[in-house]
This record gives C-alpha cells, structure tokens and sequence, in this order.
C-alpha cells in the first residue's frame, strides 16, 4: 500500500498506521574469528519491489539516520545519515549483540524526522551474514498544519466565510475560518496553529450573508504529520435559492394600499424582507403573504434557508404618489402654419396637474421620436387625408402615472 499524495491533489484517505517499508539489514564480517574484537561490516539493503515513503516531497523518505550499541556497551554506533540508495553499507563493527536503531528523514538533516524509530537486535558474527528486518511507520507524535482550498459553484455569490473542522469519533478537536470570501468561490482555509499528527474527518460550514448556513459533513480525511504541512482541494456542490416574482418599482396613489407579492424557488425556501432599505437576513421579516403598502416605501428581499446558497437581494421602491391628473389632457388646437396645406402643427395646452411631464407624439401610431415637447409640429402632410395623432404624458419613469389623449384631423 501506498500513501496517497498530500500536496496539489486530495487529501490521503489511507490508513494512519501503514507499513512504509521493510529493510533488511546484512551483516559481512572480514574475518572468520568469532573473537569479540573482530569487525564486520553492516549492509542495509531496501527490495526493488517496495517502496518506502508516499509521493510528496514532504513526507518522501530521502535519507535514514542509523545508530546502535553493543549490548555490554563495548562499542557505539554514532548518528550514521545515508541516502536511501539500493543499499547502506557500514564498516567497521564488532562482532558481537547490538542494539540497532533506524528512522526515515525527508532531508539530509538529522531533525527532518517523518518515521518512528524502529529498533533491532542485531548479532554481528565473524565471517558470517546475519539479517534483520526493519518496519518503518510515519510519526504519531507531534505536530504539523494544513491549508485546505474549498471551491463552490460560481453562482453562490453571498458566501461570506468558511468553517473547516477537523474531528475525531465525531468529536470536534480543530476548528479554522477564514476570511471574507464576498465576492469569490475559492478559498484557502489556514489551520494557522498546530495541530496534532493523525487522522481527521473534515468537517465544511460556510455561511451566507443572509446568516443561513450550509454544512457538509465528512467530506474527506486529512492527515497531519509531524512538522509538515498538508494541503489538498475540496470541490464543494449545492443549489442556490432564487427569488422567482416581485413587483417592479413603481407608484401607486396616495391614500391607497399597494400589495407586493414575492415567490422563490424551489419549495421551502424562505424569503425574508426589510422595509426600511437595510439588507435583508434570517432575523428579518419573514414573508407569509403580500406586503401591504400605504406609505413610500423601499422593500429588499432574499430568499435563504440553511443548506442553499442564499439568492441575490431584490429590491423594489414603490411611490405613494399625489400626482394625480385634474384635467384630461386635450390636443388644444390644429393650425395651419404654411401655406402650402402640407404642414401642419397640433399644440397642447390642456392642464394635467402632473409635475416633471414628459411627452411622447404618435402620428398613426409611429412615434414620433424627435420631439418630447407639449406641442409638435408635422411636416410631409398629404391634402384630403385622414390622419390620427395621439399623446402619451408621464411624470419621469414611473408608468403608473401615464395618460394618453387621441384626435383625428384631416387635411384641407
């Protein structure tokens, strides 16, 4: 088995007391004396067919520390580092009982520990070969961090923070959150702090601006390592609530109700509203049926519910308006201002009690898109001709307050 790679790609999902390798130690001696101060010499061999470290830079066991003693103590073994070649010679030992000790290293320095030691008693004969079998596991002890990169769907757009807990038997031991993420669907979330080697389920919370959340329980295993640092990619799925309906701005006349009637998507979505032009959240008003109206009013909506993305804030500004027309506008008159009967102008001069007036001239029914003025002036008129003019008056943008007046004439 082989330990899956900690950085660039997901995070191991492997079991924490794995087996990193198996190394035979072979033991020549020069002489064939069995004499205590003989010497022979020590040959680590690693088989072909297995491998010792997983992939990644990190944790790769690159080089070995090797020490012992002889059992009376009549000689040592200092800290030996070698490159984990095909095979580690060491010269020069007394034949006799030692105690052989071995640890992986991930560098060519003594404090770049990711195995446990792994310890042997080991006999040196003269002349002769002896063996022995090294298992080596990675640290259980200490502590390393991790950086984990959460990715969501673009459309969730009112993601403000994430949460990443890492627990044990279901049991929350670390807990990370990170930035804001306004405006963004990647994020890093740092452990920051120390955490202890071993084996956690990850645990993802993010929330949305409305204060709903979405959680996502176990989704993938993460596994610190003494004095190194984990990383690995979570791709996060969810739905996003919507609003579906909501009346568009506008007016309505004072001393009446206007009722704005909200719908979302999909069931069971709450939608929550502020009247007051604040942000809407979970602790907002909670809409149960038209909002009734009677005063100038701003209305802000957002549908949420913990487990979806929260919707976009929809906003309306609805006008309690006290214009009013008074006096149906009338096209006053038709004169002729030439001549030669082909032209011809229509003025208005009737009272509407309407403020801010726009105009907008038909002839026929085709706009007239040149003059947004209370009269016009017609040109290209044909003798004997049957012709209907029309005007529409609106105050500024607001379609509520829009009235229309029509007049036939003809053509001398």
């Amino acid at each position: 088995m082989v330990e899956e790679e900690m950085t660039g790609r997901k995070i191991g999902k492997t079991d924490w007391g794995m087996l990193l390798c198996m190394a035979c130690l072979v033991i020549f001696l020069s002489s064939c004396s069995d004499q205590p101060d003989s010497v022979g010499t020590l040959e680590i061999l690693f088989p072909s067919s297995r491998t010792i470290e997983p992939s990644g830079d990190a944790i790769s066991v690159t080089h070995l520390k090797i020490w012992g003693k002889q059992t009376d103590g009549a000689a040592v073994l200092g800290n030996q580092i070698r490159a984990k070649d095909s095979s580690i010679t060491i010269k020069g030992l007394k034949a006799g009982t030692w105690t052989i000790s071995i640890c992986g290293l991930s560098a060519d320095d003594a404090s770049s520990v990711v195995t446990k030691s792994a310890q042997q008693s080991v006999t040196i004969h003269s002349g002769k070969t002896s063996t022995a079998t090294f298992d080596l596991s990675y640290l259980s002890d200490g502590v390393g961090t991790c950086s984990i990169t959460l990715q969501w769907p673009e459309k969730a757009v009112n993601i403000t923070n994430a949460t990443c807990s890492l627990k044990q038997n279901g049991t929350e031991k670390y807990s990370f959150l990170s930035g804001d993420t306004s405006g963004t669907n990647t994020v890093a979330v740092d452990s920051n702090d120390a955490v202890d080697t071993g084996t956690y389920d990850l645990d993802v919370t993010l929330t949305n601006r409305s204060g709903s959340t979405i959680s996502l329980p176990t989704l993938d295993t993460v596994k610190i390592y003494s004095q190194k640092h984990s990383t690995g990619t979570e791709t996060l799925d969810f739905d996003c609530a919507r609003i579906t309906s909501m009346i568009a701005s506008g007016s309505f006349s004072a001393g009446t109700t206007a009722n704005i009637e909200i719908g979302s998507f999909p069931s069971g979505v709450h939608v929550y509203y502020t009247t007051d032009g604040s942000e809407p959240t979970v602790n907002s008003n909670l809409y149960a049926g038209p909002i009734a109206l009677t005063d100038t009013t701003t209305v802000k909506a957002v549908a949420a519910a913990d487990g979806y993305g929260d919707s976009d804030i929809s906003s309306g500004e609805y006008t309690a308006s006290n214009f009013a027309i008074t006096t149906p506008p009338t096209i006053d008159s038709i004169d002729i201002v030439t001549d030669d009967y082909a032209t011809y102008a229509a003025v208005i001069t009737g009272e509407t009690g309407m403020e801010a007036k726009t105009y907008s001239w038909y002839l026929n029914g085709t706009e007239q898109s040149d003059d947004n003025h209370d009269h016009i002036t017609l040109s290209g008129l044909v003798s004997g001709r049957r012709y209907r003019i029309m005007v529409k008056i609106k105050k500024g943008d607001e379609d509520l307050n829009t009235f229309s007046t029509t007049k036939y004439f003809t053509i001398p």
